[in-house]
């Protein structure tokens, strides 16, 4: 699982006051060109409306890019026409204002790049993620079922393999040796044969006996 910590807010405050502070000076500057230049054309009292039309727009397209960022759509070709012509006529009319120099013309075209250009910055906060740390997500790897055709009985007891007693089984073919010659197996001879006592013998020839080793064929 993977994390990125996103900006504190201490720092979130901070950016936001200081692109507020340069959009207000930006906006009040370039007011007051687009207003003269309105003024001069003979506008008289509706100069003091244009300007808010101008930078309204610009206003109004970036709300709109924000808005369709927000649910995955692109921006949209009216949206960016009206941000890029609204920005543009601000040029224009901050221009126009200045004196014939290019040091004028200049130093009056920036306070209509600032406010468009910390407009921006303002959104892009905006668009950044709250504080503290933000999980992305994992895909998780999901098992395949166990196939239907294996069945395994879990309850069913395993019966253990029955132990062979290797003095039984060597007991058994001395009585298979001796009914192939044709006579008994007694007690003496299996414990002579197996170094027991006759009585452990008995139990040996009991025991095969009792479980169907040895005999005649």
């Amino acid at each position: 699982m993977s994390a990125r910590v996103a900006p504190g807010w201490a720092t979130r405050v901070v950016t936001v006051a200081a692109v507020l502070l340069v959009a207000t000076v930006a906006a009040i500057v370039s007011f007051e060109h687009m207003r003269e230049v309105a003024d001069r054309a003979g506008e008289q009292w509706r100069a003091w409306l244009l300007p808010l039309s101008v930078d309204g727009l610009v206003v109004a397209a970036s709300m709109v890019l924000l808005t369709r960022h927000r649910a995955g759509l692109p921006g949209g070709r009216l949206a960016w026409s009206a941000l890029l012509g609204g920005v543009g006529a601000s040029l224009a009319a901050n221009v126009a204002a200045a004196e014939p120099a290019t040091t004028a013309r200049v130093v009056a075209a920036w306070p209509a790049l600032a406010f468009a250009v910390a407009f921006e910055l303002l959104l892009q906060q905006r668009r950044m993620p709250a504080a503290g740390p933000v999980v992305e997500p994992v895909e998780r790897v999901v098992e395949d079922p166990p196939s239907p055709d294996l069945v395994v009985d879990v309850d069913e007891p395993v019966e253990p393999a029955p132990e062979v007693d290797p003095l039984a089984a060597r007991a058994a073919e001395l009585v298979d040796a001796a009914h192939a010659e044709g006579r008994p197996a007694g007690r003496r001879t299996v414990a002579r044969e197996l170094g027991v006592t006759e009585y452990r013998a008995g139990q040996l020839l009991a025991r095969t006996a009792n479980n169907g080793m040895g005999g005649r064929p």
